[in-house]
């Protein structure tokens, strides 16, 4: 994985429009998901609770239904851009296809954060024990065979656990959801906490990005672009980006562009200030718990 800082101007993405449908194919078991977990109730309702857990209780970013959204659509992304690399471990180790493994990425990334309706602490192991009602059945049916659904929801299941910053990723399935949910760096994930009086080093980082370019790279498989409009958002791709992508199995095979309008950085003294800063936080919360 490298860093670099260029200059250029890239328009602020609209969360609220992406939709994760429009990387999925048709006719595909990955598509039957989608729709299934898009139009549970039981799940859009966690997904709604996490959020207040998150956003208004705790004061954190989002982590509801647009989340869910917007981390599948990178993931999503990601899986189309490195699967020409790499072999997803449910095709390598002969379970299924690249159908099946696509199903993987996109449930272990739209139900990561369903376990936030308990506890931030833990919560990717919440997550779990939420999700498997919510997929055992429906994997049964789509499959038609117990053992096959079984092996397809373990894989779910680690994709799920394996968000977690501090948690290594296992398979290729479970790097590419981490890379999505760690790709969520846009200010608008920020700005109910920014605007009810967030006012930090994370929010403002975050509040300066607007908008993450995942495309196929020219030196490694996935470049991933960030384009924001301060450079605070370096902090934000170092202390959210940069520590998943570091247990995500994939560091070696991700290249970074950071691009600020109408500036050029030297990222060296940027990384000074944001230690300063994070030593002079006055609340006591961990990066990870922004």
């Amino acid at each position: 994985m490298s860093l670099r800082v260029i200059v250029m101007s890239t328009p602020t993405i609209d969360r609220e429009s992406i939709r994760a449908r429009d990387l999925i194919p048709d006719e595909s078991k990955a598509l039957e998901m989608y729709q299934y977990l898009t139009g549970s109730p039981r799940v859009q309702s966690y997904l709604r609770t996490a959020n207040r857990m998150a956003v208004s209780r705790l004061g954190y970013t989002d982590h509801g239904p647009v989340h869910a959204e917007v981390a599948s659509w990178n993931a999503l992304k990601a899986f189309a851009i490195i699967e020409d690399t790499f072999k997803p471990n449910i095709v390598a180790e002969g379970i299924g296809d690249l159908d099946d493994a696509r199903l993987v990425v996109l449930a272990s990334t739209y139900l990561h954060d369903i376990g936030m309706v308990v506890h931030r602490n833990e919560h990717n192991q919440a997550a779990i024990q939420l999700a498997s009602p919510i997929l055992e059945s429906k994997l049964l049916d789509m499959y038609g065979d117990p053992a096959k659904a079984t092996d397809i929801l373990s894989f779910i299941f680690h994709g799920i656990y394996a968000h977690d910053d501090d948690t290594q990723c296992l398979t290729l399935e479970a790097g590419i959801t981490k890379i999505g949910d760690g790709c969520d760096l846009t200010k608008g994930r920020t700005i109910v906490p920014f605007q009810q009086g967030k006012v930090d080093i994370h929010s403002v980082s975050a509040m300066a990005i607007n908008s993450v370019i995942l495309e196929k790279g020219t030196e490694k498989p996935l470049q991933i672009t960030v384009a924001m409009d301060n450079p605070a958002g370096v902090f934000q791709v170092q202390a959210v980006l940069e520590k998943k992508l570091s247990t995500s199995g994939l560091k070696d095979h991700v290249d970074i562009d950071v691009e600020v309008n109408g500036e050029r950085l030297v990222l060296s003294h940027v990384k000074r200030l944001f230690r300063v800063q994070m030593t002079e936080s006055d609340n006591g919360l961990s990066v990870k718990e922004k």
